[in-house]
């Protein structure tokens, strides 16, 4: 069974899906980054529509079993029974691949905890509202899993790849066989049934949900998930409440001791304070770069790593115009064609339409002093709006003023393209959030500027912002880079706490996934 005739992708995932590698995983995954939905000043925060949020988790694992299918051969599924070895970048997508169903699973799964009471008392009965996100949010979960587990055991070799550690996913040994016995389990088929009969007593006449329901309860039947006998409702409930539940995923390790106490989607608040911003903005000069985090966003599913944001601080006229009040910045200028040697004048003359947004107040926020690219495009914002996050890093390129001023002057060159949903550094006519900086901070003719590594993600080649600050941990002697400064945010104590360089370096190396156990529990290898 294809995974084509079981479920119904959208026109855009459907088109991704037919490029070769991994294009449609990476295109999907992008759609939900960070860096894609970026608070803008006009957003507004809401509480999270959790129907919304897993049907994009169901079709971002939908698209990551179709690239598994239609690349059969690559990956030694396109037979039953085989043990065909893989060569390095299969393994290497596999593996991406992987760590995303897992990711993926993990945010489904917390939506199941945060529901996980849609049984209110024994008079009021049944959340209805809360029973459909558990048990959709459970038969999305179930069927994927599933659906993974016979694609991966049709090649031996694939999971032997699966339950290897791979620490740069904080993904232990034996995790595949963890992830296919909670699955397979007897208690997964029970539960099944058990939230079917509670479903289909307490459903109401006029019910929104059916069609999707119906869908996915046909879907989990087909592949085998099925207890197979009958039970009244007394006894469906009994079997959901005695479940005992806790988080399966295998990097959680301490997660659902303290999980309850824990507000699970902090809803517009940041851990980054107005205070924070204050300091921070003391601190900040032209040309910095500003690696965010922000925690409980479903978006940071998919991507691999603790830093998930990066952003450029341009400034406004005034800093510009004291901070770059330099012999060798006017040279340059005059080398652009103007005369007077003013940065303000060639930022002006050359990029209007920038330049006006950066001079822009709005309203008490100040102005608009930093570029990024976000979901609507490379836009400039105020520093309070690019810092509702929890955790922000900057680092300054050690660079001259002359070449400073040069890489801002790359920068503005941007302001208006649309965002990469393809996530391709190839291509200058959109950009995401770390292309940004690697671009305007790209060496070149006379121009130090700082060289960020590449890498090949899944068949990509990019420079993920948490690449950037292992970069700047690892080459720390030789990159044209300087700490200056890392608010750390701390789920426990609700804040963020200043911290040094050593535990900014170290920061990398933390789970991507949920950022809310103590440090010394999130470290990754240093491979």
């Amino acid at each position: 069974m294809t995974l084509n005739n079981m479920s119904r992708l959208d026109n855009s995932m459907m088109r991704a899906l037919t490029i070769p590698r991994l294009y449609g995983l990476i295109l999907v995954s992008v759609l939900m980054i960070s860096c894609a939905t970026r608070p803008s000043q006009e957003m507004q925060f809401h509480g999270p529509d959790f129907q919304v949020e897993i049907e994009r988790y169901q079709n971002m694992l939908d698209s990551n079993l179709t690239y598994l299918e239609r690349n059969g051969a690559r990956f030694g599924i396109d037979k039953v029974d085989q043990n065909q070895m893989l060569d390095r970048a299969a393994k290497a997508d596999l593996i991406m691949v992987w760590a995303s169903v897992l990711d993926y699973m993990a945010h489904l799964e917390m939506i199941r905890y945060t529901h996980n009471d849609f049984f209110t008392n024994r008079r009021a009965g049944v959340h209805f509202e809360s029973l459909i996100n558990y048990y959709w949010a459970f038969l999305v979960q179930s069927s994927r899993a599933v659906h993974f587990i016979h694609i991966i055991d049709r090649n031996e070799a694939l999971q032997t790849i699966l339950d290897e550690g791979h620490p740069e996913y904080s993904l232990d040994a034996n995790t595949y066989t963890q992830f296919k016995s909670h699955f397979l389990h007897v208690k997964q088929a029970a539960e099944f049934g058990a939230l079917q009969i509670i479903y289909r007593d307490r459903r109401p006449d006029i019910n929104p949900y059916y069609s999707r329901i119906a869908m996915l309860e046909g879907y989990n039947t087909s592949l085998g998930i099925d207890y197979g006998v009958r039970m009244s409702v007394r006894h469906a409930r009994k079997v959901i409440e005695n479940q005992s539940f806790s988080l399966w995923f295998p990097v959680q390790k301490e997660f659902a001791e303290w999980i309850g106490h824990v507000r699970v989607f902090r809803e517009g608040e940041n851990l980054i304070s107005e205070q924070n911003i204050e300091e921070i903005q003391a601190g900040l000069l032209p040309g910095d770069i500003l690696f965010q985090r922000r925690e409980w966003y479903m978006t940071n599913a998919g991507i691999p790593g603790y830093w998930t944001h990066a952003a450029f601080y341009v400034g406004d006229s005034l800093e510009r115009v004291e901070y770059f009040d330099s012999d060798s910045v006017r040279a340059w200028v005059r080398t652009e064609g103007v005369a007077s040697g003013s940065f303000e004048e060639l930022l002006e003359k050359t990029f209007p339409e920038a330049y006006g947004d950066n001079m822009l107040p709005n309203d008490s926020l100040g102005n608009q002093t930093v570029l990024e690219a976000i979901g609507k495009g490379v836009v400039l914002q105020t520093l309070t709006t690019s810092l509702s996050c929890d955790g922000l890093g900057v680092v300054r390129p050690r660079l001259s003023k002359a070449d400073k001023a040069e890489s801002i002057f790359n920068a503005f060159q941007y302001f208006g393209r649309s965002y990469d949903f393809n996530f391709d550094f190839l291509t200058d006519s959109s950009l995401v959030c770390s292309e940004l900086i690697y671009k305007s901070l790209e060496p070149g003719n006379n121009f130090s500027g700082v060289g960020f590594i590449t890498t090949e993600v899944a068949g990509r080649v990019m420079t993920p912002a948490n690449i950037m600050v292992k970069q700047f941990d690892q080459e720390h002697d030789s990159i044209n880079l300087d700490f200056v400064l890392f608010y750390d945010g701390n789920e426990f104590e609700k804040v963020s706490i200043r911290r040094d360089e050593v535990a900014f370096r170290d920061s990398w190396r933390r789970l991507g996934f949920y950022q809310s156990l103590p440090s010394d529990k999130l470290l990754m290898s240093e491979d």
